[in-house]
């Protein structure tokens, strides 16, 4: 029985507060440290490892906890091996030597936690461990569209193995993960169909070995992205060109962006182009960058420059888009000086072409005799190159193929103005120094006179030319050949005559001459009839025909009439020759005299008629015109009687 000092002590406010920690810290221990780990595996990562991994769940709230390990043999003899236990382990997780534990046959694992003095045991678990394998998680992921299909792959872990996969619309985080379990041998990935190609995804995959009879799920990777499968190239154009330097230009590329689902995770443009700088070492070089902007700036040499772009997100690249910018024309180049240095790292040629504009790049072995080529060297700085030095070249000359075209001439008197085309590039085989120009005056026949050649050497440049101080109304032959430091070659003949002088005009004399006779003499011929005839009029005038009657008519009309003719008075007027008047003033009195004299002859005929026939009818009628006299009645009769002769 307990002393009364000792209930005294115990007793009392003091005795209760200690007693209440005491069943406080008692009922945390056991709450909290009692708690029974998870479910213990072991296993290795492949089937071929030698390490095994046991590992087992934890409380999320204990805390100071231990762990023993212990293996079990289920198979006789029954005992527990000393070296096969691990005890007041900190962690929930070790690793072990596969000579350390009983591999090919049953064991059964126990895991107790201890906290504090309270300590909690799983149910053991049963297995042979020569036959779980656990795969490591898939990690480090590459997802790629291929013909609208996503492959996903990973690092392989020697093992053939099964993989599950979930996948969800990036932009729809709520849901829910689609299952699709895949097989595949020996190779870790998977190749998922029926996804839109156009929208971007999430993705989760975990694997397991099948090599093993108990094989287990690997975790689950982490998420990742996989954007949209890019489509189409970029469209990329040349927006500026500008001439920084002699012989360099600067370019500036811009091109479209790729959809906003093929953006996500990033995306890139990859640029390959040809030729750059700095320059490889050897002959055909080109250049690859990787720009994330939508725009580049390169320089460049004039010559002609390729370039191809690519878009390219973390699920695969686009197809090349392509831009090609032709060689500038090099103009107003020059012959290379005699101490040019052709060798160096930086150098090329390229065939030079009608018109200046260079062909591809050269190489030093390909290089032909009598081509004309553009030499150009540079040096690579943080800018682009630079140019050192840039001519034209041949590498062996000729004379030329040909000689220069459409030679023609037009002509003066005394001068020839010469015209023609330069010799085709091609056909030159060399640099043209000068034009020889030589002309020589024909003769007919040649022995009468001998020709000298007169020879004269023209710019290269030249394409017109005035040959001067020419005889005129002569003809010249002339020549042109074109020649380079090996010679003249093949010559352009023009024939031409010159024409006849202005400032001599006795050259054409005999022509006037005759044109001048011959307007004279039909003028002579004209004015002399003219003159004739005036004067015939004068001296010998026209006299007048005597009217005949035909008595037989008058008789048919009327038989029983007498036809009587009087000639009262008849004048006669001579022209007077010498006198002061003029034909006309002769004339005039000669029509007056004809009035009076058909006046009286009227008069007369009237009053013989009146004396001789008491009818109208019988009276005769004469008419006086222009120095002539005519009977009236028978030009009546002699028309009736045709009028009855045609009825």
């Amino acid at each position: 029985m307990p002393s009364p000092g000792l209930l005294t002590r115990w007793s009392g406010p003091r005795f209760l507060c200690l007693l209440a920690v005491r069943v406080m810290v008692v009922a945390a221990t056991v709450s909290k440290g009692c708690e029974a780990p998870g479910k213990p595996k072991c296993f290795r990562n492949n089937s071929s490892s030698h390490i095994y991994t046991c590992e087992w769940g934890r409380s999320s709230s204990a805390t100071h906890v231990t762990y023993d390990l212990l293996f079990n043999t289920t198979e006789p003899p029954f005992h527990v091996v000393n070296e096969m236990s691990w005890r007041d382990l900190p962690t929930n997780r070790i690793y072990l030597d596969e000579d350390q534990l009983i591999k090919n046959r049953k064991v059964s694992i126990v895991v107790t936690a201890h906290a504090g003095n309270a300590s909690c045991t799983y149910n053991s678990t049963t297995v042979v461990l020569s036959t779980v394998v656990k795969l490591p998680e898939p990690v480090i992921m590459a997802a790629l569209w291929s013909d609208h299909k996503l492959k996903l792959t990973w690092p392989s872990q020697g093992d053939s193995a099964s993989a599950e996969v979930l996948v969800r619309h990036v932009e729809n985080k709520t849901q829910t993960w689609s299952h699709e379990v895949k097989k595949e041998t020996n190779v870790y990935s998977v190749l998922l169909e029926g996804l839109e190609t156009q929208r971007a995804y999430q993705v989760q995959v975990r694997q397991r070995s099948t090599q093993v009879s108990t094989s287990l799920w690997s975790g689950w990777s982490a998420n990742l992205t996989v954007p949209a499968e890019i489509l189409q190239s970029p469209d990329v154009e040349l927006k500026t060109i500008t001439e920084v330097d002699r012989g360099i230009r600067q370019l500036v590329f811009t091109w479209k962006a790729v959809p906003p689902a093929a953006q996500t995770g990033g995306v890139n443009y990859t640029l390959t182009y040809s030729p750059c700088c700095p320059c490889a070492v050897k002959e055909k070089a080109w250049c690859q960058i990787t720009v994330p902007s939508l725009n580049h700036t390169i320089h460049v040499t004039n010559s002609a420059f390729n370039l191809s772009i690519r878009a390219v997100n973390t699920a695969g690249a686009s197809s090349r888009g392509y831009v090609n910018v032709a060689a500038k024309p090099d103009q107003d180049l020059k012959a290379c000086e005699k101490n040019v240095t052709f060798h160096g790292k930086h150098v090329e040629w390229y065939e030079f072409k009608e018109g200046g504009t260079a062909k591809e790049r050269t190489l030093r072995k390909e290089r032909k005799d009598f081509v004309r080529y553009v030499f150009r060297k540079y040096h690579c700085g943080h800018k682009g190159p630079k140019t050192v030095e840039m001519c034209l070249w041949y590498k062996k000359e000729h004379v030329p193929l040909v000689e220069p075209l459409s030679f023609s001439g037009s002509q003066t008197d005394t001068a020839l103005n010469l015209s023609w085309r330069p010799i085709p590039l091609e056909a030159r085989q060399g640099f043209i120094s000068h034009y020889t120009l030589c002309h020589t005056k024909h003769t007919k026949p040649p022995e009468q006179e001998p020709s000298q050649e007169e020879c004269r050497n023209l710019n290269a440049s030249e394409t017109t030319f005035r040959l001067e101080n020419l005889q005129p109304d002569s003809r010249y032959n002339i020549t042109l050949a074109g020649a380079t430091s090996m010679g003249p070659g093949p010559q352009a003949l023009l024939s031409i005559k010159t024409f006849r002088s202005e400032k001599h005009p006795e050259g054409n004399l005999p022509v006037w001459i005759s044109l001048g006779l011959l307007v004279t003499f039909f003028g002579a011929s004209i004015l002399g009839s003219l003159l004739v005839k005036r004067l015939k009029s004068k001296i010998l005038p026209p006299v007048p025909e005597p009217v005949i009657l035909y008595p037989a008519l008058i008789q048919a009309d009327n038989e029983e009439l007498e036809q009587r003719e009087t000639l009262d008075e008849v004048s006669i007027h001579q022209p007077v020759l010498g006198g002061e008047h003029h034909w006309f003033e002769d004339r005039e009195e000669d029509m007056d005299q004809s009035k009076t004299l058909i006046g009286t002859d009227e008069d007369q005929t009237q009053q013989g008629s009146r004396d001789s026939f008491e009818s109208p009818g019988d009276q005769e009628e004469v008419l006086y015109r222009n120095g002539l006299v005519f009977d009236m009645k028978a030009e009546e009769l002699r028309s009736g009687d045709q009028n009855t002769s045609t009825l």
